[in-house]
């Protein structure tokens, strides 16, 4: 018991008391892509896992996690012939976006997580035994939406120091 209550008072934390110890506003300060929903679900991702720590702030004061939204893609997934053409079986969305920590204007980025990706793969629909892309366009926002709001969740993990996942889709 005494042993505890030294290791309380000399500093001591825990390996997995990673997280900030103070609360910490959102703020989008660059959008580099013409879907402005995506890029709110990028911060609404961040805020969503900073409200799971308990250490969201509303407004837009100081420190913060700055957002910076920079682009969304698409390819073509499992190609195939289909009447003697090419066709994708599927279509990976992917949305591009970093995040850092600002303590005040005139102070320098921390924690800067580089540019992080995430991508969601849907499935192209068959449409009278033929392959029909307008059911993955009509799911198209949906997923980047659901895609972006993830990475926004990775980005705010890695700014709080916590481990993030590490899948291809979200490595910087």
């Amino acid at each position: 018991m005494v042993g505890t209550a030294l290791a309380a008072s000399c500093g001591y934390r825990g390996v997995d008391a990673h997280g900030p110890t103070e609360a910490w506003h959102v703020v989008v300060t660059r959008v580099s892509m013409a879907d402005a929903l995506a890029a709110d679900e990028v911060a609404s991702g961040v805020r969503d896992e900073l409200a799971r720590a308990g250490v969201l702030s509303p407004g837009d004061g100081w420190p913060r996690v700055e957002v910076e939204a920079l682009g969304v893609d698409e390819s073509s997934v499992g190609i195939v012939s289909v009447g003697g053409g090419p066709e994708a079986r599927a279509t990976g969305v992917g949305i591009t976006a970093r995040a850092w920590l600002r303590r005040a204007a005139d102070r320098p980025m921390e924690r800067d997580t580089g540019d992080c990706r995430a991508e969601v793969v849907l499935s192209v629909g068959a449409a009278e035994g033929s392959l029909d892309p307008r059911w993955a366009g009509a799911r198209r926002s949906a997923a980047l939406r659901a895609g972006a709001r993830r990475l926004g969740r990775e980005l705010a993990r890695h700014v709080e120091g916590l481990p993030v996942t590490t899948d291809e889709a979200l490595e910087p």
